[in-house]
């Protein structure tokens, strides 16, 4: 093998700036304005150029656009990934002979594999060879760099384009992915090819997503993958929100379900024929169930209730389907998440708060957008929080105005002032709480407008989390406190409500002194007062639906969330040429 790091240090600002990844997935009207390609059209394409090409790094990148896959969508990329390491090169040979030996494509298709993608996907070298027609480098150097560089860059960037499974994602690229520029992919390609003695499983490491939700999900991985070939099937719980809770000592219809999977789980020292004859919550059945509640960070309570059953119910089958699928997401995530930063993840309808080093402060319960209104659910993207609004307004969305205030405002004209709700001209302009004909008109016509004060009845609480995006979407307090200690916690308009806003901002302004006291004081006193985020936080609202969920002892389970928006089967049938199921 030949060092490289003499061509990373060579790396120019003009050959970083000529070609950077156009994120893969962003949507067309962003890759039209910057002279890229959309999603929907030729992916070989989708760089930018500060500078052209050399002639003979030119003649590489064609070559490699001619021979790589057609459906990869990163194929413009790899071609300006290619020309760059040999351009920095002289077009030296990248490889020595010794590393160039059979059991070079059978390594590539079991780092493949090993990364949740069909072994078959891994390009065969040899079989390049004789296609290659350029002679700026040698032929079989180039087939072989071809079929390493595309099998790297389907584990980093997976099979499809981001915006095919979040949609939304690259709106705005804040906050930003440095590990997707050519610049950084090169500097991982330059130090994996350097390694002496070469190893494809460390090589393939150093290229994969690097944030630690991939990297905990693929530690799952394989035993999930054996465990499903060895899988002979389990009874499915019956739901605790229809038969009620199993409680110590009773008689439970769920309990010999319930034995099974705590068997299954290693929880429960019986053999497994013996399941279908536990029909109580008994002692050795509660004690199995408490050992797995703690496990999984639920209430140790020996209670057989809807978190229990969330995280139970589920047999090697669903849970191989699952990490697979949140794999493919995980690889969305930028690779540093930052040096404080909030994860919400929908399905587990948890917020995360992190500090440095992604250690885990705290852990809040939310309530997000309703799933049976497609108007109302939560877009999943990344912004940064920039502004915490104490006493404030609540500018009322028009659509709710019309659609939810307004008839009743119609049929009791006293309402608008129960509720603290007052009519303005626009929302920084004049009010008026005359009720009349006419300005009810004016409100359905969207001439005049609806504002809630501050105020213990405000449907914002006390205190607001902004981080401005084209959704509208911020995390915000709440008068409607029961909806925490809901299972389901899917009740919003699309905003985020936290359980715990007051100890969410005193986090958020620590940098700056602020104590717990300090925060309620000015939730309870302030009105309509912001205060910047000095430098901002980072904010990801993601949907894992197996999510690594820390804990701040530092430990990691696999939490099962819920599918609240169904997206799971959307996605594997999205993913269908990489996973061999879809629904």
């Amino acid at each position: 093998m030949i060092a490289l790091l003499p061509a990373l240090l060579a790396l120019t600002d003009a050959t970083t700036a000529r070609a950077q990844l156009d994120e893969p997935g962003r949507n067309a009207a962003d890759a039209g304005s910057a002279g890229l390609s959309s999603p929907g059209g030729n992916p070989a394409e989708a760089t930018v150029r500060a500078t052209p090409l050399g002639a003979e790094a030119a003649a590489v990148r064609a070559e490699v656009i001619r021979l790589i896959p057609t459906e990869r969508h990163y194929a413009g990329f790899a071609a300006d990934l290619i020309a760059a390491v040999y351009e920095q090169r002289g077009f030296r040979p990248l490889w020595n002979e010794a590393d160039l030996q059979s059991g070079f494509h059978r390594a590539l298709a079991e780092e493949l594999k090993h990364h949740a993608f069909p072994e078959l996907m891994a390009l065969d070298p040899e079989s390049l060879v004789p296609r290659v027609t350029d002679t700026t480098v040698e032929k079989r150097d180039l087939a072989h760099t071809i079929a390493f560089c595309d099998a790297a860059l389907l584990i980093r960037f997976g099979a499809v384009p981001t915006a095919e499974i979040w949609p939304d994602w690259d709106r705005g690229d804040t906050p930003g992915s440095e590990d997707r520029t050519l610049a950084a992919v090169l500097g991982n390609l330059v130090v994996a090819t350097s390694m002496q003695p070469f190893e494809m499983r460390g090589a393939m490491n150093s290229l994969a997503p690097g944030n630690w939700i991939y990297r905990e999900l693929l530690k799952a991985y394989p035993e999930a993958r054996e465990a499903v070939l060895q899988y002979s099937g389990l009874p499915q719980i019956p739901s605790p929100e229809q038969v009620g809770a199993g409680k110590p000592g009773e008689v439970y219809p769920g309990a010999p379900a319930i034995a099974a999977h705590l068997v299954d789980r290693g929880y429960l020292q019986i053999p497994q024929e013996q399941a279908a004859l536990v029909h109580s919550m008994t002692p050795e059945l509660t004690a199995a169930l408490i050992a797995f509640q703690t496990d999984h960070g639920l209430e140790p309570d020996g209670i057989f209730g809807s978190g229990s059953w969330r995280y139970l119910n589920t047999n090697a089958a669903d849970r191989y389907r699952s990490i697979t699928i949140n794999l493919h997401r995980a690889r969305l995530m930028p690779e540093k998440l930052g040096d404080r930063y909030l994860i919400a993840n929908l399905p587990c309808a948890e917020l995360y708060l992190f500090d440095a080093n992604d250690f885990l402060v705290k852990t809040m319960r939310i309530v997000h957008g309703r799933a049976d209104k497609a108007s109302h659910r939560t877009n999943i993207f990344r912004d940064r929080m920039q502004e915490v609004v104490f006493g404030p307004y609540w500018n009322v969305p028009p659509s709710i105005a019309v659609k939810e205030l307004l008839p009743k405002m119609q049929a009791d004209w006293g309402y608008l002032s129960r509720h603290n709700y007052e009519i303005v001209t626009s929302f920084g302009g004049s009010t008026g709480n005359r009720i009349s004909p006419d300005t009810l008109a004016a409100v359905a016509q969207g001439k005049l407008l609806l504002r809630q004060k501050p105020g213990s009845s405000n449907s914002l609480g006390y205190v607001k989390f902004l981080f401005p995006n084209s959704f509208n979407i911020y995390m915000h307090d709440t008068p409607s406190k029961e909806y925490f200690a809901r299972a389901n916690r899917d009740f919003s308009h699309g905003c985020i409500r936290v359980s715990k806003p007051d100890e969410l901002a005193e986090w958020v302004f620590a940098p700056e002194g602020w104590t717990l006291e300090r925060v309620r004081h000015s939730m309870q006193n302030d009105v309509n007062k912001g205060v910047a985020v000095k430098g901002g936080i980072n904010v990801y609202i993601t949907y894992f639906t197996t999510f690594p969920r820390p804990s701040t002892s530092g430990s990691v389970f696999l939490a099962p969330g819920r599918d609240v928006y169904g997206l799971d089967a959307v996605d594997a049938r999205t993913l269908a040429p990489v996973i061999p199921w879809t629904e």
